[in-house]
């Protein structure tokens, strides 16, 4: 795991953008835009998970149902920053 600061936190954002949003929406949602024109189904938003740091890097790295390994886009570190930017979006999403 990583600290909690503004360098992980953009880092973070920005690797989610690149990475992640195009499947699993902005906020974290399911909404991305692969799904809203119908490429991908059934992308649960992250407020339907239960979900750790940890098994977020998990699923990065292995891959889960649908979802492929994502092992070659970054290293660790990159991949700890994701993970914490997800649990900020998670944390949005169940308030």
């Amino acid at each position: 795991s990583i600290k909690d600061n503004e360098r992980n936190n953009a880092n973070g954002k920005e690797l989610y953008g690149i990475y992640c949003s195009v499947c699993h929406g902005n906020k974290g949602d399911g909404q991305g835009i692969l799904m809203t024109r119908e490429k991908f189904l059934g992308v649960p938003s992250y407020a339907d998970r239960e979900i750790t740091p940890g098994s977020i890097y998990h699923v990065l790295m292995y891959g889960k149902n649908a979802m492929g390994s994502h092992a070659g886009q970054g290293n660790a570190e990159e991949r700890w920053q994701i993970a914490q930017h997800v649990m900020e979006l998670r944390n949005k999403l169940v308030k």
